[in-house]
């Protein structure tokens, strides 16, 4: 546990807090402080509890200024990090003004402060329950903290903590995990819902979280398939957020309906991309019939930009796209196993609808359980698209495509100044002659070349001459070899 404040802070907090309560006449609970619970990643773990503790205490309470006293919990195997954090509204005054009853001060139950003690005692003369009274000499009004701060009211404080805790977190965090982001409203996916501990509606939270689950994954694959960010935006909008709105209106907060709702949209999702799988068909199909060469008037009306004397520096987002793109392709491999995975599943369920009669059982149940079995892959391959670009250090697959869309841009851009420049300039080293100057070192060059046997040739006449030496030494040998075996002959006749 860290605290900013000693203890005595808190007791007097909550005595004031509890004072003003009752003086309002509100109902309900009395709000001593607020709290944040803060989840943290697996790889926290391996940090110091206590300095992560701290650290992340100090940060908040030096952009707002409150004392603040926080825990840090985990369960056995510790993958349920997290911080709860309490923080006071009130900051305390340096100068506390008291006032001192001049006599016995009588209070009821709400305090509020009423003249006589009779006003305050029972039928048997008793004190009732949550009056009190405050004795002369002592202080009656403390005027030690300030009123509380409205900002931490807004739903904007939340959003600003969040992104201020957020920036903190992601610099401990190891360089290749990937980093934590908020979720945005008006993104395309739906956020999941939490469920706590002992939840009477558990089982229909969970049924909303699978279905949540399924809308984020099939979002994901139509950013794969090539449908616009905007349209998905535009169904969720429209098919999910307003119609739910509408819904509450009408009928009340009710999760079977907003569950249909998010079925309903999931199918209008999936209109979505079998229409543009067509269109992408369709232009392959125009495009290989239709395919004209490209004349070199419009490589050079390409090529017309500003081109500067020193050569083109490749930008950082440009350097990445390499990297982006071999996760595009991951991307885009995944993206056409789950098209196969889709006509597959398409198929048996055709051939489920064929299969009728009484003596058929046994096929149907075979069919059956191929469409499982293929559904459990399918929603396999789905969530695999989200880990791809996990792996590429991206929250989603929604963030690396607008990350990649930015390194493509930023390479292409960079490869046209880099052919306009090589166009003009050429690829020597000497990149400061322009390359309609080196006409006549060009022409001295290949004059050069031309009169000097080429090194193919040299290499040629080289194997050629050390092939003669060797043919000349084996000769030799040979000679004296025949020389030796003579005289041999001679000297055994002269013997006989």
């Amino acid at each position: 546990m860290y605290d900013t404040a000693d203890p005595l802070f808190w007791r007097e907090l909550a005595k004031e807090n509890m004072r003003i309560h009752k003086q309002s006449g509100t109902k309900g609970d009395c709000i001593e402080a607020r709290e944040l619970i803060i989840a943290l990643p697996e790889p926290l773990v391996e940090l110091d509890p206590e300095k992560l503790l701290r650290g992340v205490v100090e940060r908040f309470r030096e952009k707002y200024g409150v004392d603040c006293i926080a825990a840090l919990h985990h369960n056995k195997t510790k993958t349920n990090y997290h911080i709860h954090l309490i923080f006071s509204e009130r900051k305390r005054k340096e100068v506390v003004n008291e006032k001192i009853a001049t006599r016995n001060m009588f209070y009821d139950e709400n305090g509020r402060h009423v003249r006589t003690k009779k006003e305050i005692m029972d039928e048997d003369g008793n004190i009732r329950k949550g009056c009190y009274i405050i004795k002369k000499g002592e202080a009656y009004d403390r005027d030690i903290f300030s009123i509380k701060d409205k900002q931490f009211k807004s739903k904007r404080f939340l959003k600003e903590a969040k992104v201020h805790l957020m920036d903190y977190i992601n610099t401990l965090l190891p360089e290749n995990y990937p980093k934590l982001t908020i979720f945005d409203d008006e993104e395309v996916y739906l956020p999941m819902l939490k469920i706590g501990k002992n939840n009477p509606k558990e089982a229909e939270i969970k049924e909303a979280n699978e279905l949540r689950k399924t809308w984020n994954q099939i979002a994901d694959q139509a950013l794969v398939e090539g449908v616009p960010q905007a349209e998905i935006k535009k169904i969720k909008q429209e098919e999910i957020m307003e119609t739910a709105q509408k819904s509450i209106k009408e009928h009340g907060k009710q999760p079977g309906r907003f569950n249909q709702i998010v079925r309903n949209a999931i199918q209008h999702l999936r209109k979505l991309i079998l229409k543009i799988r067509d269109a992408i068909k369709e232009a392959e199909v125009k495009a290989e019939t239709s395919k004209q060469p490209v004349s070199e008037s419009d490589n050079r009306k390409e090529l017309q930009i500003p081109v500067t004397l020193e050569k083109p520096v490749e930008p950082e987002l440009s350097k990445q796209f390499k990297k982006y793109y071999a996760t595009y392709k991951k991307l885009e491999s995944t993206g056409k196993e789950i098209q196969t995975l889709e006509d597959k599943l398409e198929t048996f369920q055709e051939e489920l609808s064929q299969v009728t009669g009484f003596f058929k059982g046994k096929e149907r149940n075979r069919i059956i359980g191929e469409i499982a079995d293929t559904q459990v892959e399918l929603s396999k391959k789905r969530a695999s698209l989200g880990r791809i670009a996990i792996k590429a250090k991206c929250g989603s697959v929604d963030e690396f495509y607008t990350k990649y869309n930015a390194s493509k841009a930023s390479h292409n851009e960079y490869q046209k100044q880099l052919e306009a420049w090589y166009a003009k300039y050429g690829t020597g080293e000497n990149t400061s002659t322009p390359k309609e100057s080196t006409k006549e070192q060009k022409s001295s060059n290949r004059s050069k070349v031309d009169t000097s046997t080429p090194k193919r040739q040299l290499n040629k006449v080289s194997m050629k001459a050390a092939l003669k030496e060797k043919k000349d030494i084996v000769k030799a040998y040979d000679e004296q070899k025949d020389r030796s075996l003579k005289k041999v002959k001679n000297r055994n006749a002269g013997l006989e």
